[in-house]
């Protein structure tokens, strides 16, 4: 049975998460490691898949790539953690614009990937080089759709973002005839 009302903690894991302080601070305090294991396990990959570019790796290979796969993952997640709890521990102009970003960015991202993704295949640009490409290229393209989206009155519904208040009249008051 879980804890009475009153009592600490309410009993489930993301309760414990969000409020074990120290997780949080050894994200920020180890930050460095998870993302070199990350860079490194992503070079790994990309190593691996064009050696067997035109074969099927062996079966042991593709095991090992699936479980270097999850800890790229894993690494990368508690490495932007860490950065983030670094870098913006708090409120902040950055940090609000983001959060308002973050539902449009969303929305448009997968199109931007699919699209960036599809006309850059026909120019066969290496992995190593097309991946931090299509990043980039998302990245940009993401936030100048929401720049765009934000300041268009009929679109910022259509993105999850609250409509902008309408502007005040000239000044100009007519007095009402009784």
């Amino acid at each position: 049975m879980g804890p009475a009302a009153g009592d600490e903690g309410s009993g489930h894991a993301h309760d414990f998460l969000a409020s074990a302080g120290s997780i949080w601070q050894a994200m920020q305090r180890y930050r460095w490691p998870p993302l070199l294991l990350a860079l490194s396990g992503w070079v790994l990959l990309n190593l691996s898949n064009s050696i067997y570019s035109s074969v099927e790796p062996p079966e042991l290979l593709r095991q090992l790539q699936r479980a270097v796969w999850g800890i790229v993952e894993w690494s990368a997640i508690v490495a932007v953690t860490g950065f983030a709890g670094r870098l913006a521990p708090g409120d902040s102009p950055a940090l609000r614009y983001l959060s308002q970003a973050v539902f449009p960015v969303y929305i448009l991202h997968q199109t931007v990937i699919v699209a960036f993704a599809h006309n850059l295949k026909p120019l066969g640009i290496h992995p190593v080089i097309e991946a931090p490409l299509l990043i980039v290229g998302t990245f940009a393209a993401c936030f100048a759709g929401y720049e765009l989206v934000r300041r268009i009155r009929l679109m910022r519904p259509l993105f999850g973002l609250k409509g902008l208040p309408r502007k005040k009249s000239s000044g100009v008051v007519q007095a009402a005839s009784t």
